[in-house]
């Protein structure tokens, strides 16, 4: 069989080549463990975390038979018998299989940003749930965020280093549009916009952060914020 791969940004597929895979391999249940043996990378994760995420009603014994028989089904309808690599500690054999969640963290720790950011197509597991899986369900929320952070973070990093304005403004913008609740982020933004002379296009940027802030979480906007947004009303 060609190398498998795993996409994870903006949805979760499993790919075969260039087709998508389908049939029992792709069920709910046996998707989350390559996702999250995936996340994990090379450390693995310890057989007992993954059966606490995906058979939390379910006894240590009970648990430790799902496991298994689901190793061992993936290994049989994937044609992959190396696909799980270790014992006590499980993890996805990179000759047999790729993920962008592995290139995009890989690329960042190489500091290869811009190479990171083309990887992140959308949100982590975007639509994906799992249910009667709460543990599960807790850990796919931190990962979102913690993937969207470091995504956010590459983007500013681009942005500093950007040879034009414009590029740097583009930049933000997308580290905005992962976290429009960051403000040294927006303030980042509205900032670029000034320096390529687009006072209007920063104050509405300052501006909608505000009302995002009112509106969605009760909170007053940062005083930093205010005085950005009066100065370059009155033209200073």
């Amino acid at each position: 069989m060609e190398q498998l791969r795993l996409l994870t940004f903006g949805g979760l597929n499993l790919l075969v080549g260039d087709a998508t895979m389908t049939g029992a391999a792709t069920g709910r249940r046996r998707l989350a463990l390559l996702v999250l043996l995936a996340v994990a990378r090379d450390r693995g994760l310890n057989r007992e975390k993954v059966q606490a995420y995906l058979w939390p009603e379910s006894d240590t014994e009970q648990a430790r038979h799902g496991l298994n028989q689901m190793v061992y089904f993936q290994r049989r309808h994937l044609d992959s018998e190396n696909l799980f690599l270790g014992k006590k500690t499980l993890r996805l054999n990179r000759a047999m299989i790729t993920s962008d969640v592995w290139d995009f963290e890989d690329a960042l720790d190489a500091g290869a940003h811009e190479v990171a950011v083309r990887l992140y197509a959308g949100s982590f597991l975007d639509g994906f749930f799992l249910r009667e899986a709460p543990g599960f369900e807790r850990w796919v929320d931190d990962q979102r965020r913690r993937l969207a952070e470091r995504c956010a973070q590459a983007f500013g990093l681009l942005a500093a280093a950007a040879a034009t304005q414009r590029q740097a403004v583009e930049w933000w913008r997308r580290a905005v549009d992962l976290n429009p609740y960051h403000t040294d982020t927006v303030l980042h933004l509205a900032n670029a916009w000034v320096a390529i002379g687009d006072r209007a296009a920063a104050v509405r940027c300052a501006q909608q952060h505000a009302d995002l802030l009112r509106s969605e979480l009760g909170l007053p906007p940062d005083s930093n914020v205010v005085r950005m947004i009066e100065q370059l009303r009155g033209g200073a």
